[in-house]
């Protein structure tokens, strides 16, 4: 869009133009319209917004990467006081989070914990009763995810899975298999479960992305974004460039009560909180993309790749 507009500025002081590069310009423009418009609140929405309450159903949800360094401690700990969520997700978090989180401990009694030194640690926090949960080591040894059964005060059980796989990024890994293979591993056991499922996490890729498309489709989950906005989370330090990279996905089930982004605490993402509600009749009346049997096949490809080692 800057681009068109500087275009339009030589224009007006030139009155000369490149025509094919203009046009090409413009049908960027339109293509990555197209892409990015389910995230405008334009599009349908995927998850319905629920007025009528049952708390015994309801669930509350934080997700905040932490950024390791930040030692903010504090103004996260006064967002979950303000927010009160039933299940919180630290990402990022070492031993020093894990220590200046423990008064949590009191509110949150059922945890969850890989405190680690290389970026990829969590802390995951629970008011509701879990079982069979567990960290799993999915792709890498050395990043972690969690996976768990939460029990609603209704007694309905709730399929959970917190992510942080790793992107590419100079330095560390040149490739997006490590990512997209945690995704599509994530995608099949959605698809197999029986329980309702919510899926979150900072997820390292743009909701719009062919990865983060063929998950919603093979998982048969819904984005609870489509239709309300990008809710960009990255980067909290830089107005001007800014993308969603935490997320949170629910299976047909859930409405939403509320989504917001909360402000800067410190780290370079800002938390997520979203609040969602359980009711069954949902489950006939929302729908989003079905995976055909190319996606399935692309998901399964993605599944067979090895996981290139840096040099």
């Amino acid at each position: 869009m800057a681009v068109f507009i500087g275009w339009g500025i030589l224009y007006s002081n030139t009155k000369q133009i490149n025509i094919y590069a203009f046009a090409a310009l413009c049908i960027a423009i339109i293509y990555l319209i197209i892409k990015i418009y389910n995230y405008t609140v334009f599009a349908r929405k995927e998850v319905s917004s629920i007025k009528s309450r049952n708390p015994k159903n309801e669930i509350k949800v934080l997700s905040a990467n932490v950024f390791q360094d930040n030692t903010e401690y504090q103004k996260l700990l006064d967002q979950i006081k303000t927010v009160d969520p039933d299940v919180i997700f630290l990402l990022e978090t070492d031993a020093k989070w894990e220590t200046a989180m423990n008064e949590l401990e009191a509110h949150y009694p059922h945890m969850l914990k890989a405190p680690l030194p290389n970026t990829y640690g969590l802390l995951f926090y629970s008011r509701f009763p879990l079982s069979d949960a567990r960290v799993n080591y999915l792709i890498k040894n050395d990043i972690p995810s969690i996976e768990a059964i939460a029990e609603l005060p209704s007694g309905q059980k709730v399929q959970l899975w917190g992510l942080h796989p790793e992107p590419p990024v100079p330095g560390e890994s040149l490739y997006s298999t490590a990512k997209d293979k945690e995704l599509m591993k994530i995608a099949f056991k959605a698809r197999d479960c029986s329980l309702p499922i919510i899926v979150f996490g900072d997820l390292n890729d743009v909701a719009w992305s062919h990865t983060t498309t063929l998950f919603g489709k093979v998982s048969d989950l819904l984005d609870v974004r489509k239709g309300r906005g990008f809710y960009s989370t990255f980067s909290a330090k830089h107005w001007f460039l800014r993308f969603p990279l935490d997320y949170i996905f629910c299976s047909a089930e859930f409405g939403l009560v509320q989504m917001r982004r909360l402000p800067y605490n410190g780290s370079d993402h800002y938390p997520i909180f979203t609040h969602l509600i359980f009711n069954k009749r949902l489950e006939n009346l929302q729908d989003g993309p079905e995976a055909d049997s190319d996606d399935i096949e692309d998901a399964k490809e993605i599944l067979e790749k090895e996981v290139e080692k840096e040099d």
